[in-house]
């Protein structure tokens, strides 16, 4: 395993000094051995330049990379005893499985004999469930099947560090879930510190310890799943992260003695001054109410406020309904549990907890108060509220 450290890493295409572009901007992450780092964001934003620096495919401009407190920006790509996985499987289409498998270490100077070689591609290749594929050619696979291989290439080297760029890109909606699954469990089996790139923040909530969210090159984030899901650092974390998109509405906050007092064009309630961590020194600002947070009013009793709605369109999901709405405030989704009969033009009511009501100030668009788990609120008054 690998103690993993970007310290103050800079990267500029073209002169810096004229009108090169910067792709990283005095990024630094420090991630722990073993964990599962995933460098999450639009395209665009810098994370494929993180991997490959780290990989040593590209030179940081500014910065430092360390493996284990040695820098390492001056040893090879080949030297750094890492294992990439790409978009593209990248296998070698003239050889075998076994042959695919066992490359890397019959060119590596490492004492095993054919023996030892054919006996760990055989755990390997046990380990992924390809040991009857074995003796097949990559045109002959799946997708799946041929990102098991790839997979595999890098696992037998057990090397320092794992990096994985989109390599699950390719494949189809189902296919990327269960092959998600088994990288994250592989990953914990094996042990070995990992980078992985993906801009797909689903992929990213399920298999990472530790995730990286970067925009124009800058981190704007670095946090667990819950962290930047509950507490995102500022807006467009917040945006980027969750899935239907967050709900968002200009209002003003006042303070009302051991409260905070919230108003939006078509609605007003009021927050605990106990659930907001810092004083909040600015009276406009943006609400922010995750879809999945939202009730109807008549099937959940909170405190929180009351959104009119009219219904627009409604999104079956199994048991459950992505429904989007009209309100005075402007648009307004949620993601309705359970059985219904929520029609077009159906009018209903909204609700939600105040602790899972978020605030952002409106200029700086840095988080004021973020959705409180309900560990966390549950010494705070809530006026009978239901978390």
């Amino acid at each position: 395993m690998t103690h993993l450290e970007v310290d103050g890493v800079t990267k500029v295409f073209g002169d810096p000094e004229k009108d090169g572009v910067v792709a990283v901007n005095d990024l630094s992450i420090d991630v722990p051995d073993g964990d599962f780092l995933v460098l999450l964001g639009p395209s665009g934003c810098g994370k494929t330049t993180t991997l490959r620096m780290i990989g040593g495919l590209e030179d940081p401009t500014e910065g430092e990379i360390r493996f284990d407190g040695t820098v390492v920006n001056d040893i090879k790509a080949r030297n750094r005893d890492v294992a990439m996985v790409f978009q593209d499987f990248a296998l070698y289409p003239h050889m075998t499985v076994r042959e695919n498998l066992g490359f890397g270490l019959r060119r590596e100077d490492n004492d095993m004999t054919d023996g030892e070689i054919d006996q760990r591609v055989t755990e390997v290749a046990e380990m992924l469930e390809i040991e009857e594929l074995l003796n097949n050619k990559p045109a002959q696979l799946s997708g799946g099947q041929q990102q098991r291989v790839a997979l595999g290439r890098a696992i037998i080297r057990e090397p320092r560090l794992f990096l994985f760029d989109e390599p699950l890109a390719n494949l189809d909606a189902q296919l990327r879930k269960t092959m998600r699954t088994e990288i994250d469990e592989l990953q914990s089996q094996v042990g070995i510190t990992s980078a992985y790139v993906t801009h797909n923040q689903e992929e990213a909530m399920t298999i990472a310890d530790t995730i990286a969210i970067l925009n124009d090159g800058k981190l704007q984030q670095l946090g667990t799943p819950d962290q930047v899901f509950n507490e995102p650092a500022n807006l467009f974390v917040a945006q980027f992260v969750g899935s239907p998109d967050m709900n968002l509405y200009s209002g003003r906050v006042t303070d009302s003695g051991d409260d905070y007092a919230i108003e939006t064009d078509d609605t007003s309630f009021e927050i605990p001054k106990a659930l907001v961590e810092t004083e909040i020194d600015t009276s406009d600002v943006l609400v922010g109410f995750r879809p999945q947070d939202l009730y109807q009013r008549a099937a959940r009793l909170t405190e929180g406020p009351d959104v009119d709605a009219e219904v627009r369109v409604v999104e079956p999901v199994g048991t459950e309904a992505i429904v989007h709405a009209e309100s005075e405030s402007g648009d307004i989704t949620a993601k309705i549990g359970g059985f219904h009969d929520l029609a077009a033009g159906d009018s209903l009511t909204f609700t939600i907890a105040p602790e899972h009501v978020y605030l952002f100030d409106a200029e700086t668009e840095e988080l004021i108060k973020g959705r409180l788990m309900a560990e966390r609120a549950e010494d705070a008054p809530t006026n009978g509220v239901e978390v």
